[in-house]
């Protein structure tokens, strides 16, 4: 699962079943984001984000506890760095007005808006024309 488990209700009865239909030997492996990397990422700059991650974004040491009451054995979990280099900070901020970002949705348009207008200013004045752009994953593997 590739940036999934914080949009699922009830992630136990999830990763029961993900479980369950596994083969012997099998493996679950969930991508998600760290609490720590979450607080960092850049897209926190953005009003009200952070709080809605926090809340919705079930940290690493949860994950492998679900994974573990759920009879998983031998669960880890591996962080990943991805650097994608430089972009344009306009090709950036493209991304965020089309909320590629799946938090950006739950806001109101109002906050959505209000929080663009601040998000662009910080963006601009801390990146200026073109930004780092970084990717952190973590992936946390579970087997049958």
């Amino acid at each position: 699962m590739t940036s999934v488990i914080h949009h699922i209700g009830n992630k136990e009865v999830a990763l029961r079943e993900i479980y369950r239909a596994l083969k012997v030997g099998g493996r679950c492996v969930i991508m998600s984001y760290s609490h720590t990397r979450l607080k960092k990422h850049i897209i926190h700059y953005f009003p009200g984000v952070a709080a809605i991650d926090s809340k919705r974004v079930p940290s690493v040491p949860m994950l492998k506890k679900m994974m573990t009451n759920a009879a998983f054995k031998d669960v880890t979990y591996h962080a990943v760095q991805h650097n994608g280099g430089y972009i344009p900070t306009e090709a950036y901020l493209e991304r965020v007005k089309n909320k590629y970002i799946s938090t950006l949705t739950l806001l109101s348009k109002e906050e959505f808006q209000t929080g663009l207008r601040i998000f662009e200013k910080r963006i601009r004045r801390k990146c200026g024309d073109k930004m780092r752009y970084i990717s952190w994953f973590v992936f946390i593997v579970g087997e049958k």
